[in-house]
């Protein structure tokens, strides 16, 4: 992706497939004049128009959004094409942008010019990737301290203080040989550096890169064999996923489906039945599957058939009761189990309560990019060395500005052509 291109693409801004609408995008410094005239929309004209596309043998209606540069999301001009989202239309239409001279865009390449034209900052479009990446409400809402620019906030106010410090270390530089001063000065300027590095690992303890499992929480259900575990998966997951059978040790490995459950992002995992004893080899790594697996989840929802069995089982904040096929007991008494019935899904509702309520919590950790992360711990190694008996000032100067540059990278001008390649080409087509 050349840094300083600027010749004209297009993408499909909307996911392919068939759909009522579809949004293609085009950018650059010179759009061909026969592209306008076709559309028959002026250049310099912005706003929103209906036209329509005529082809060989057919047109089609459409919306035409038209924004001259430097006024656009890439800062370049711009248009948006709405056609109906037929991949016939669509087929067309990128063939006559094509015959007009516009290459379909790389992955990304609208916001790194964006980026580029200083519409958008590094971290905004970092942003702006990650915010069409996540995969719950959960973490967009803990991509809201990056994306909004609360962390920003932070990061300057950590640059402010690094520095100031290093203003008092040059100015000692010239005059680190007089007695006294030095010293005082060295002091003080420490437990700046001090207070700095506090700031920083407070940062990196309450912030983690995002990935596409952060947050992921994690439901494992256990219990005897022939209890109703795989029937219960398949109601909370609202799928025949799981293999139903009488037959004792149906579930020999760990079965998992990802859903979204009350805006988080959960995985459930049905499990091999946990018995006392067998023969069988591979029932026996089922069972230290399960057991792993339990030990490794957010919640455990245990799972009985036996009423004495479900009164002996004690619940904890990681661990439900159920007791299944209530339809088959009569006289229930009530415990701190939940009872339903898998089958009839009667009572899986109320199942479905409980698990919001002890496992799906908002976790205290923000989410910022992978790459924003590392800069903040180059930046906390940076200010951690020791001198080992170096000169104190132009050590510290160095390591100062050292780590500046860290965080500066974050939100400021990055000129590495290799690095922002690497960054953009993380991006979806059309974005």
């Amino acid at each position: 992706m050349g840094h300083k291109s600027s010749s004209p693409i297009y993408a499909l801004g909307s996911p392919l497939g068939r759909s009522a609408l579809a949004v293609i995008r085009v950018s650059g410094e010179k759009i061909p004049d026969a592209i306008f005239a076709k559309l028959s929309v002026l250049k310099e004209e912005r706003g929103l128009f209906v036209r329509r596309l005529a082809f060989e043998g057919f047109g089609d209606a459409c919306l035409v959004l038209n924004f001259p540069a430097p006024l656009s999301y890439t800062g370049e001009h711009m248009l948006e094409i709405h056609p109906h989202g037929n991949p016939a239309v669509l087929s067309e239409v990128f063939s006559w942008l094509e015959e007009e001279g516009l290459r379909e865009a790389e992955a990304g390449e609208f916001s790194k010019r964006a980026y580029l034209n200083s519409k958008l900052s590094l971290s905004e479009a970092e942003g702006v990737a990650l915010g069409i990446e996540a995969e719950s409400r959960e973490q967009l809402a803990a991509l809201e301290d990056f994306r909004g620019g609360v962390l920003g906030e932070k990061i300057n106010l950590l640059l402010d203080g690094l520095e100031g410090l290093l203003v008092r270390v040059e100015s000692q530089l010239d005059f680190s040989d007089e007695e006294g001063v030095a010293e005082v000065e060295s002091a003080e300027i420490k437990n700046g550096l001090l207070s700095a590095l506090s700031d920083l690992e407070l940062l990196i303890k309450n912030y983690m890169p995002f990935e596409k499992d952060s947050l992921k929480k994690k439901i494992v259900l256990i219990g005897r064999p022939n209890v109703g575990k795989s029937s219960l998966f398949n109601a909370l997951v609202e799928e025949n996923v799981a293999i139903v059978s009488a037959m004792a040790g149906t579930t020999r490995d760990i079965v998992r489906k990802r859903v979204a459950m009350a805006g988080f992002d959960v995985e459930i995992e049905d499990t091999a039945g946990l018995r006392d004893q067998t023969e069988d080899e591979i029932e026996k790594e089922g069972m230290r599957l399960a057991k792993e697996a339990a030990e490794k989840a957010d919640l455990v929802i245990h799972i009985t058939d036996n009423k004495e069995e479900a009164s002996l089982l004690k619940p904890s904040e990681k661990t439900l009761i159920v007791l299944n096929k209530r339809d088959l007991h009569k006289n229930l008494s009530s415990g701190a189990y939940l009872s339903l019935s898998a089958v009839t899904r009667d009572g899986v509702s109320d199942l479905l309560d409980k698990i919001q309520e002890s496992s799906l919590k908002v976790s205290s950790k923000k989410l910022v990019s992978e790459r924003t992360y590392k800069k903040l711990v180059a930046a906390k190694g940076l200010l951690t060395t020791d001198p080992l008996g170096r000169d104190f000032f132009e050590f510290t100067a160095q390591i100062l500005r050292d780590s500046l540059q860290e965080l500066r990278d974050i939100y400021g001008d990055f000129d590495n052509e290799k690095i922002l390649d690497q960054i953009f080409d993380k991006f979806c087509i059309g974005k």
